[in-house]
Order: C-alpha cells, then structure tokens, then sequence
C-alpha cells in the first residue's frame, strides 16, 4: 500500500516515465530470455533518434530515467537482472536523444567469472561509474557523442 501512496506522490511526468520503465523492463526481461542476445543487439546497435543540440537539461532528464528504473525495478515482485534494467534505460535515453552506451563487462572472484551490464548516458556522464568499476568492459553498444563525418 505504501508504494501505491508514493507513486501518487510524484508528479504527472515522473509517474509517466515510471509506466514506461516498468513496460520497459517487462519487455527487456521477456526479450533477454527469449531472444537470442545476437537479434538484441542488432535491434540496440540500429540508428536511433539524433541527438540533443543542447545539453541544458541533460543532467535532470538522465537523473530522472535513472530513478524511474531504479523504482520501477524495486516494484517488481522478481529481481530484475542488470541486463534488462541496463536495456531498459537505454531504450528510455535514447528515445529522448540522449546519447547514451551499454557496456557488459566480466571480473574474476575466485575460481568464478562474473558478469554485470551497466549504462552511460549523456556526454561523458556515467550514471553507475562506481559500480561498474572493477569490471573488464568486454562489449559495448552505442555510442556517447556521434560520429564526426
């Protein structure tokens, strides 16, 4: 009941960014589990919207996209892998033009091999850099700034 009484606390635009999150994640959860990662990649790898011209506005909007995951993740009744909440950030960023990357990387604990997915977004600005810092990056999708032609 309590998460019903903070989601009415929010405002209208952070509510609507929480419905797409959360459709996100069911979706980026469904498709990592079903699809094969090599039709999910193309699919992440493809063009997208171009980016924003101005990066007034950049910080709040990354901020925001990264709560929303963050809630609509914690509202799930099952643990939402990083894969899918890493996926559906990106598809939120870049939906709004901001330049935004998927890095997977993989560290030695012992005798096993972990993995973990995390996402930059904006120019040079890591949203999870703390977290993802004693991973080797083996594969990234995107790109942070466009290419110069």
């Amino acid at each position: 009941m309590s998460q019903l009484i903070k989601f009415w606390g929010i405002n209208r635009h952070e509510k609507k960014l929480f419905c797409e999150a959360l459709s996100l994640l069911l979706l980026s959860q469904l498709c990592v589990k079903l699809i094969a990662f090599r039709h999910i990649y193309r699919f992440l790898g493809s063009p997208w919207k171009p980016e924003r011209q101005c990066n007034l506005d950049l910080t709040d909007e990354i901020r925001i996209v990264t709560l929303s995951v963050s809630r609509a993740a914690g509202g799930l009744p099952w643990k939402s892998l990083c894969l899918s909440r890493s996926i559906a950030a990106f598809l939120m960023f870049r939906r709004r033009g901001i330049p935004a990357v998927v890095l997977a990387g993989v560290k030695f604990e012992g005798s096993s091999l972990l993995a973990h997915a995390w996402i930059h977004a904006g120019h040079g600005i890591p949203s999870s850099e703390v977290e993802a810092a004693p991973f080797s990056v083996v594969m990234r999708i995107g790109q942070a700034v466009a290419d110069a032609a």
